[in-house]
């Protein structure tokens, strides 16, 4: 990244949050002057911008001093309350809908999202209310509680959707058409499917090898991987007690490894000594998965969630707890997958994924001002 790629990624994040545009020219003006003294001290590119901040540290860093347009629309979101609570009512009495005519209330953070964000930006802010209105649709309307909470998968969609492009995109996005593809199958066409369909999700990291230009290795790890795919699924039908199919994929797991496709320990300079702790912390998590669903009888369609516990390491390793926020779709799916399997609490158990944005409100949208200052002022010394 260069300085002119550097500026431009504050303006348009300045933009983004709608500061007026004689700050943003103030903060241009600021940082290319620093920008300039650092270049002429000798350093990078890189160490620049590293020691600048991000758009978004710079932000925050001086969030209190700016000034923000005002949207003549706000007006619209003041009524709101009052509109939604008659709406509220006419439900309820007209129609005796009281069960889910609280949803008309979702009107009012929509407005407010519709009036005061850009229209990339809103159709993400948008979709989460978009899927909670379908959801409860879905279910109260047609009791299609599941698969219907399938829709909030829009809500990550649309984000890459818009944020990312080409091959990126494709990549992103084939988790979530696999998921989809794998529950309506298995709700609506061949109930079996859910036994054996999950293999299709092995059919991820071919797409992620194929958007890339071919090699020798990439064939022989394609070729690995499609393999015990077909394994998996004779096995499933030939094999009374399939149970432990699920081994067979541990050969592209070993392939990906020795090829380099899967990275253990990631990062420059790696000391392996002072790693050996995450490798043994991995191997017991390993471990663990395996003697309880070999002991526990009928446990292996949500056992997997102990293998969750192998990437928050990986993230304890690089972050300790400074980003709270990544352990939080791990924790999410592991309470997900206790209360509907245990309880039988699918209808509701969704509702967990919502603690995934409330600590990144809570945890990552602090105040970075401490931080910024020390490095522009680090920069201004030299």
């Amino acid at each position: 990244m260069n300085k002119k790629t550097y500026l431009k990624e504050i303006y348009d994040y300045f933009r983004e949050k709608e500061v007026i545009k004689h700050d943003i020219d103030n903060v241009i003006a600021d940082y290319s002057e620093l920008y300039d003294e650092a270049i002429g001290l000798g350093l990078s590119d890189e160490d620049v911008i590293s020691k600048l901040g991000t758009a978004k540290d710079i932000y925050y860093g001086i969030e209190d001093t700016l000034r923000h347009e005002k949207s003549k629309d706000n007006r619209i979101v003041a009524v709101m309350p009052f509109i939604s609570t008659i709406l509220f009512f006419l439900v309820g009495f007209a129609f005796d809908g009281w069960a889910y005519a609280w949803i008309s209330y979702l009107l009012i953070p929509v407005t407010a999202i519709i009036v005061n964000t850009r229209k990339k930006d809103m159709i993400v802010a948008i979709s989460p209310f978009v899927a909670t209105i379908t959801f409860f649709i879905l279910g109260f309307l047609f009791d299609l509680w599941h698969p219907g909470w399938l829709i909030f998968l829009i809500i990550p969609v649309s984000a890459i959707a818009l944020n990312s492009k080409g091959s990126e995109k494709i990549v992103a996005l084939s988790p979530f058409v696999f998921l989809t593809i794998y529950m309506i199958v298995s709700a609506f066409i061949v109930s079996e499917f859910y036994y054996y369909g999950w293999a299709i999700f092995a059919l991820i990291p071919v797409i992620a090898i194929l958007t890339q230009p071919i090699k020798l290795k990439d064939i022989f790890m394609i070729s690995t991987i499609l393999l015990a795919m077909a394994a998996h699924i004779t096995i499933y039908f030939t094999i009374e007690n399939a149970g432990y199919v699920w081994m067979v994929y541990l050969v592209p797991t070993v392939v990906g490894i020795l090829l380099g496709y899967i990275q253990v320990i990631s990062g420059d300079k790696v000391n392996v000594k002072e790693k050996i702790w995450v490798i043994l912390s991995m191997l017991l998590v390993v471990i663990a998965y395996l003697l309880v669903s070999f002991l526990i009888p009928n446990i292996w369609t949500w056992s997997w969630i102990i293998l969750l516990l192998i990437p928050m390491i990986g993230i304890y390793d690089g972050t300790k707890f400074e980003h709270p926020v990544a352990y939080m779709p791990f924790i999410a799916i592991t309470i997900f997958m206790l209360l509907g399997s245990l309880g039988n609490y699918w209808q509701y158990a969704w509702l967990v994924f919502l603690i995934i944005p409330i600590t990144a409100i809570l945890t990552e949208s602090g105040d970075k001002t401490k931080e910024v200052k020390e490095d522009t002022d680090e920069t201004s010394d030299c």
